[in-house]
């Protein structure tokens, strides 16, 4: 991918971000004086709007190439970790988390890695019933278009979005939240050791995960309105911590051109995206 074409790419990633920082378009929302109409028919309609607006995680692995880090392979979760994911719910989440993974490798040009986070997905998609959204003709124009990064990510992306609809038409939007949040979390720690030798990132990248505040309010605010699924919950309190230490206004000084930050802050927050990954992906 050229270098101009990678910085549209994450201006559209930025503008993303300020659209799920928007409030949800209430026309979809249905009358609070319709009797028929319960709270949780709204909550759902809420979640399911904000998921919308949620990036995928392979948009959001462009955040981390942008950075100009170089490619460690070390930093993904093992291709063969699957093997340790015994429920449903850890399944979705490491999907998400291999989502991303897939990413992060595409853009390097990490052709044969790829392929292998790629056949991860594919055997997730299966295991969750998610085959119908990920069906054979999806991963077919996949293989065929592998050594094409730009095409490649853009079959992933609306493979993603046909996923979402899928899910939420089968009434599981708690499926759809746990894939985004591992893809979030794992960009997360992907950018949060993508320095020198796995080090912390420098000013620009490092203020890029700072204002990655208002995003995980989103997603915790959407995981909040998904009832009785323990992992949900578990996952949200895990992101609240997060969010109680990732405040941008605290931890970014500077300009927007030259941003800096409080690295000491920073490193609490570079920590505790530490600590959850590794709760996803054990």
């Amino acid at each position: 991918m050229h270098i101009p074409t990678l910085r549209i790419l994450f201006m559209a990633f930025g503008l993303g971000m300020i659209a799920a920082c928007t409030p949800a378009d209430q026309s979809n929302v249905p009358a609070t004086g319709d009797d028929s109409t319960t709270q949780e028919d709204l909550d759902l309609t809420a979640a399911d709007n904000m998921i919308r607006q949620m990036p995928s995680p392979i948009e959001m692995a462009i955040l981390v190439k942008h950075s100009g880090g170089e490619y460690n392979a070390s930093l993904l979760n093992p291709i063969q970790n699957i093997d340790r994911y015994a429920t449903t719910g850890k399944k979705t989440l490491n999907m998400g988390v291999y989502s991303a993974d897939v990413g992060y490798t595409s853009l390097y040009k990490q052709t044969q890695e790829t392929v292998f986070y790629l056949n991860n997905i594919r055997k997730l998609s299966d295991a969750i019933g998610l085959s119908d959204a990920f069906d054979k003709s999806v991963f077919e124009r996949v293989e065929a278009n592998i050594e094409h990064r730009d095409s490649l990510l853009h079959i992933l992306s609306g493979a993603y979005d046909i996923s979402n609809d899928y899910l939420k038409n089968n009434d599981r939007m708690n499926t759809s939240l746990l894939m985004l949040g591992g893809g979030w979390i794992e960009t997360m720690y992907l950018a949060s050791n993508l320095g020198e030798a796995g080090g912390r990132p420098g000013p620009e990248i490092a203020s890029r995960v700072a204002q990655q505040d208002v995003v995980l309010r989103k997603i915790i605010a959407t995981m909040r309105m998904i009832p009785e699924d323990s992992l949900v919950a578990e996952f949200a309190t895990k992101l609240d911590a997060l969010s109680k230490v990732l405040v941008a206004k605290e931890l970014v000084l500077g300009t927007e051109e030259a941003p800096k930050v409080d690295n000491a802050k920073m490193e609490k927050v570079y920590v505790l995206i530490d600590e959850i990954r590794a709760w996803v992906v054990a």
